[in-house]
């Protein structure tokens, strides 16, 4: 058994649906994010400008349960608008109803068969780096057709898709990292931003003078995520973003506005950001940011006993990011960081590279650090030591030292 088509009253049924929407609190692009992969941009399209007269099985049975409403009672609303007498006595209900579920099986088992079959062949389904040319983009339909690519002239470090404006289209964010390709165009540091169509709506130079004495001539992406950081309703991209030679560095947030970023707030480390996570650690619903990095300021100052550069990890409030990170050798505006810790030996002690973070535990979490000899420290919110494990490699020679907060050294 097939899905048939179901002839509609226009612009009567459109109309319907609208209002029923609006019944339901749903604005449009948040219908959209409800049918999501089950219907295309088209159809939902065709659902509200009461230009189709006619639409198949599928659609209407989608269209009913993501508007909280019967198919069965949809189709009497349908007849309704088609000035027909109601005439569906119980007998007749039952029969549509089991016709219902009939197709309804079926429906599920072509779904199975190819979860993909329904999907709009123009649809952007995903975004990959190019798996031989990092500097080359390419954008996929829901089968894997390749919808476009797009040439960003250096190294693609991440890509993502996002709606940034909450209107209900799909865009796609890249940044670049740097590519040594001599007759390559420089744009490293860079976000690039396209609609769906791959058409290119802006990009942004990260890039900024440096607050130390070292100036890079360009900037380097290494990681972004987009999140509502500050549980506004507005999606932020907050960068990792490091100099050319990766020094210096700084976790940098955006705001897309009027087709343009806008940086917002930036937090700068003396040396560069390895990894770049954003977690609620202490169940407050405002996540923070954490990060590994690198710090080369510390062996300036003799009363550290450094000789080299070390690893480090520090945390930032989401809603609270400026200055910099210690040591203050000067009249720089101290950083927002909640605790800053760093890693002895130095960092030409491979052992003491920071190689894995995660956030353990439901509710308010504890974070895991393992480094490259096997060594385990366990943090709470407030970057107090809750814990320490020595692995089979581990020759507890490693140790984690917090910074004093807000101290400024000579």
């Amino acid at each position: 058994m097939g899905l048939k088509s179901v002839q509609v009253p226009q612009p009567e049924f459109s109309n319907w649906v609208i209002q029923r929407r609006q019944e339901l609190n749903l604005s449009p692009a948040c219908f959209r994010s409800k049918v999501e992969g089950k219907l295309s941009e088209r159809t939902l399209k065709y659902l509200e400008d009461g230009k189709k007269n006619s639409f198949s099985e599928y659609t209407l049975m989608i269209l009913a349960k993501n508007l909280d409403f019967n198919y069965v009672d949809l189709i009497e609303v349908i007849e309704q608008l088609n000035h027909k007498p109601p005439v569906l006595n119980k007998i007749r209900r039952s029969k549509l109803l089991a016709y219902f579920l009939t197709a309804a099986s079926v429906l599920f088992l072509m779904l199975l068969l190819n979860s993909n079959f329904y999907n709009n062949k123009d649809q952007l389904a995903d975004v990959q780096i190019h798996n031989q040319y990092p500097y080359i983009l390419v954008a996929f339909d829901g089968q894997g057709n390749k919808l476009w690519q797009r040439n960003a002239s250096t190294r693609i470090a991440k890509v993502a898709k996002t709606d940034l404006d909450k209107d209900g289209n799909i865009e796609v964010l890249a940044a670049t990292g740097k590519l040594q390709v001599e007759d390559s165009e420089k744009k490293s540091g860079y976000i690039l931003f396209w609609d769906e169509k791959g058409h290119l709506i802006v990009e942004h130079n990260l890039w900024k003078p440096s607050i130390y004495p070292a100036k890079e001539p360009r900037a380097s992406v290494s990681d972004f995520k987009i999140i509502d950081l500050e549980k506004d309703g507005v999606l932020e991209i907050v960068v990792a973003v490091h100099g050319e030679q990766y020094y210096p560095s700084r976790i940098a947030m955006l705001h897309f506005r009027e087709s343009r970023f806008e940086e917002v707030k930036s937090y700068w480390n003396p040396g560069y950001v390895l990894q770049l996570f954003i977690e609620d650690v202490n169940n407050d619903s405002l996540p923070e940011i954490i990060c590994s990095c690198v710090n080369n300021d510390f062996k300036r100052v003799p009363e550290f006993g450094l000789y080299d550069n070390v690893h480090a990890i520090f945390m930032l409030k989401g809603t609270e990011i400026y200055g910099q990170a210690p040591p203050y050798l000067g009249n720089e505006q101290i950083g927002s960081e909640v605790w800053y810790h760093y890693v002895t030996p130095p960092s030409s002690d491979e052992g003491s590279k920071i190689v894995d973070l995660r956030f353990m535990g439901e509710k308010e979490k504890l974070i895991y650090i393992k480094l490259q000899d096997m060594c385990f420290f366990y943090l709470d919110h407030s970057g107090n030591m809750v814990d320490t494990f020595q692995g089979d490699e581990c020759e507890w020679k490693t140790a984690l030292h917090r910074v004093p907060k807000g101290k400024i050294w000579k």
